[in-house]
C-alpha cells in the first residue's frame, strides 16, 4: 500500500514529470495509492497561503485521487514510538513528517515522496521519483 507524502501531491499540482510518471505506473498497474490527513493539512494550509482559491480547489480536486488512511490508536502508538526514538538519536524529521511515517509504518511502509529523509526511518521503503 503506497502512501503518497506531501511532497508527491505538491510535485503532481505542479506537473513534474517525475511524479506524474511515477502516478501513471500506479495507474496502470491498477495500484490504488493512499494518503494521510496530514498531507491533506500541509496542503490546505499552502493552498490558503497562496491566497488563490484556484489552489484550495486544486488540493480538493487532486485529493479525490487518493485513498485517505485514518489514524487509529495503533497508529498513535507508533508515533510515540518512533518520535521518541528519533529524539534521542537527533535524527528527527518534523512533527507532521513524523506523523506520516507513523502511519506509512502501520499501513505498507512504503511512501512515494522527494524527501530523502524518510529514509532515516527504519523499516520504511521510500519511492522515489
Amino acid at each position: 500500500m503506497p502512501v503518497a507524502d506531501t511532497s508527491f501531491l505538491i510535485d503532481l499540482l505542479r506537473r513534474d514529470e517525475g511524479a506524474l510518471s511515477c502516478y501513471s505506473e500506479y495507474e496502470r498497474q491498477g495500484v490504488a495509492l493512499f494518503t494521510t490527513g496530514i498531507t491533506a493539512l500541509e496542503l490546505f494550509k499552502g493552498a490558503f497561503l497562496s491566497g488563490s482559491g484556484k489552489n484550495v480547489i486544486k488540493v480538493r480536486t487532486i485529493l479525490e485521487l487518493f485513498i485517505m488512511i485514518p489514524i487509529d490508536e495503533h497508529v498513535y502508538e507508533v508515533f510515540g514510538r518512533l518520535a521518541a526514538n528519533v529524539s534521542r538519536n537527533g535524527t528527527s524529521i518534523g512533527d507532521f513528517d513524523e506523523v506520516i511515517a507513523a502511519i506509512t509504518l502501520c499501513n505498507g511502509k512504503e511512501i512515494i515522496t522527494h524527501d530523502r529523509h524518510f529514509e532515516k526511518i527504519p523499516d520504511i521503503h521510500v519511492i522515489s521519483y
